[in-house]
């Protein structure tokens, strides 16, 4: 298969990037070229924008923003544990390192995004639009992805166990290197899917099979 084209990277001001305090956003603000290193931010936001800048071991646990956006953002080791971010749109956007435990993004759409390394279990990302998606080595056991279009999606050495794809559109999606017990789609889902032959096994119950060990050699005795 040819590789997918890996996502742009976020863009950053030549300038440089200004501190600010993670106590300090506002509702219907847009922040441009700052960084913000740890403290806890407000737990409710409306309308905010972040261009350009670096969040890193921040805490957003339990956040519950709407109307959301970051274009050319880095995320490193920040905790989205239990916060829901609605009406959100993330745009040449890394997220590196850090936990999602829980995390609710309905509909959201990603455009040029990556995720490396995160601990996602229970993530919520239905209705999810996504275009140049790479998912590098995340955890994202029992997450939901029903509804979303993640075609030409890069999901490597990820672990999807029980992972519900149920109605997803994964046209082209590379799943190889992921451990898939118990992932949960239909078999229309998985066209056009591709996986290494290793995974197979637990593929097997989509397609009416059952895998076997194989037979040993040689004539049977009398």
């Amino acid at each position: 298969m040819t590789a997918h084209p890996n996502p742009l990277a976020p863009r950053f001001p030549r300038g440089g990037l200004r501190e600010m305090a993670a106590d300090a956003l506002e509702d219907e603000s847009t922040y441009r070229g700052v960084v913000i290193e740890g403290g806890r931010v407000p737990l409710r936001l409306h309308a905010v924008a972040f261009e350009g800048c670096v969040l890193r071991g921040v805490d957003l646990r339990d956040v519950d923003w709407t109307l959301v956006r970051l274009a050319d953002v880095r995320l490193e080791g920040c905790d989205l544990s239990a916060a829901r971010l609605a009406d959100a749109a993330l745009e040449r956007a890394e997220v590196l390192g850090g936990r999602m435990l829980g995390t609710q993004l309905p509909q959201v759409t990603l455009r040029n995004v990556q995720l490396r390394g995160v601990a996602a279990p229970f993530s919520i990302w239905s209705g999810a639009q996504a275009t140049r998606l790479r998912v590098d080595d995340c955890d994202l056991t029992d997450a939901v992805f029903t509804g979303a279009s993640l075609p030409a999606s890069t999901l490597r050495g990820c672990v999807l166990r029980r992972t519900d794809f149920h109605r997803a559109t994964l046209a082209e999606a590379d799943l190889r290197g992921s451990d898939l017990r118990g992932i949960a789609l239909g078999l229309p889902d998985l066209a056009d899917v591709t996986v290494e032959e290793s995974q197979l096994p637990a593929l097997a119950r989509f397609l009416g099979v059952t895998v076997a060990d194989e037979i040993g050699g040689g004539p049977a005795q009398d």
